[in-house]
């Protein structure tokens, strides 16, 4: 694959260029990569950034559809070339590499930044870390037929703007490079705050990421994700331009990010759905379920609807999943809700795990600090601690015995799962 990078006016644009092997590798995927231009809106004043960003933004873009080889756009730092190497090996980088290019290095005077959604666990890590972190969102453009909503988004960010944060709203087509539509990688959502790292000054880039999604909590088993290929790539990727790679809420569980969202001087203004308008979610999208469960679970003064979100078939899918994604989410939820509210919600809780003691998903799993940068450990953890507790040793060896084999396996939950299939076929 060969891919050129120019500046038209406002915009970087990246246009890739598919070799016979390329073709021959997308055909096997799911996924597959168009012939779209993709651009992203930096500004007339701000020119094309160091080589060694680009070829980390290309990456991004790309790497699942790059056959055999990847033609950067231009000349890298050697280190660069080191370093990506060492972290890809299903395809050779044609580096070009000049030793005049100095490689850049982590930024002692920089801040942090955040790559910005403005759902309930970006705005609780925003809100864990220091004041004056710089916040990116990417702002997509939104086709007629879209469900996508930027209302809702747009309004969030306005709100932090008015409050003195410091909040960047970046268009981008980048979701365009794939079919069907969405990020091409799991970070690619950073790719706006790392074009703009240098001219942002940014030492760090931060994540929403959760406790579920770094750890395996809530799927079938616990994940070393010190050890794991996903952040072996992406730590060392973002490391080749100086970059840190921050995760204030990876122990923290969705009911944590609940809990932080509620309180504090940003409270409530987070919107996890993107298909409703801001203070009115859809209530119909299986974001809208899980987030909206979880917060009656918390405040049970709310009026939500919760049996016609069930008759939803995208939300009756992902119930019927085995397990549940965050089945501790949906577990905990269920316990704080009076079950006669909904009928099917019976059917959901009869095929989990009822055993053990969820509360500990009500605070932090220290070992996390681990993915802050040392630079800002002590304040995240400050900043955490006035809405959380640390669990303790043994909730946190509890965490890394995570496991649900045994539950899964168990004939009354797979009977049960089958009773919940039935259900829904009944209603349907």
């Amino acid at each position: 694959m060969k891919v050129k990078v120019k500046k038209n006016g406002s915009r970087l644009e990246f246009i890739f260029h598919k070799e016979p092997e390329d073709i021959a590798h997308i055909r096997d995927l799911k996924i597959k990569m168009t012939d779209e231009l993709i651009y992203i809106e930096i500004g007339e004043e701000t020119d094309i950034p160091h080589p060694d960003i680009i070829a980390v933004a290309t990456i991004l873009m790309c790497n699942p559809f790059v056959g055999r080889s990847l033609y950067l756009p231009f000349p890298v730092s050697k280190n660069f070339i080191t370093m990506a190497s060492s972290v890809i090996s299903k395809y050779e980088i044609f580096d070009n590499s000049d030793n005049n290019i100095i490689p850049l290095e982590n930024k002692d005077w920089g801040v942090p930044g955040l790559a910005f959604s403005g759902g309930a666990d970006s705005c609780a890590a925003l809100q864990i870390m220091p004041k004056r972190t710089v916040s990116i969102f990417l702002k997509r453009p939104v086709d007629i037929n879209s469900l996508y909503d930027l209302r809702a988004p747009m309004e969030i960010c306005k709100i932090l703007k008015e409050s003195g944060y410091d909040v960047h709203t970046i268009e981008t087509n980048l979701e365009k490079i794939r079919n069907p539509i969405g990020f091409p990688t799991d970070l690619a959502n950073a790719i706006p705050a790392i074009i703009l790292s240098d001219s942002l000054n940014l030492d760090s880039i931060a994540f929403g990421t959760v406790l579920e999604s770094a750890f395996g909590i809530g799927h079938e088993n616990y994940i070393e994700y010190g050890k794991s290929a996903h952040w072996k790539f992406y730590s060392i990727l973002f490391n080749s331009i100086g970059i840190n790679m921050n995760l204030p809420v990876s122990g923290i569980s969705e009911v944590g990010t609940a809990i932080i969202s509620q309180k504090g001087e940003i409270a409530n203004i987070s919107q996890s759905c993107i298909r409703g308008v801001y203070k009115r979610p859809c209530l119909w999208c299986w974001k809208c379920f899980r987030k909206e469960l979880l917060v009656f679970s918390l405040d049970d003064t709310r009026d939500i609807d919760l049996s016609d979100m069930l008759n939803n078939h995208e939300v009756q899918i992902r119930l019927s999943a085995f397990p549940i994604s965050h089945e501790n989410v949906i577990n905990y939820s269920l316990r704080g809700i009076e079950l006669s509210k909904s009928s099917g919600l019976n059917f959901i809780k009869s095929k989990m795990d009822v055993s053990g003691d969820y509360s500990l998903f009500e605070k932090w799993y220290s070992d996390s600090q681990r993915f802050i940068p040392e630079k800002y450990v002590f304040e995240i953890r400050d900043n955490i601690m006035k809405y959380l507790e640390p669990m303790s040793l043994e909730e946190n060896n509890n965490i890394k015995k995570w496991n649900m084999a045994n539950h899964l396996n168990n004939k009354n939950t797979i009977k049960a799962q089958e009773k919940l299939i039935d259900y829904w076929q009944d209603i349907n």
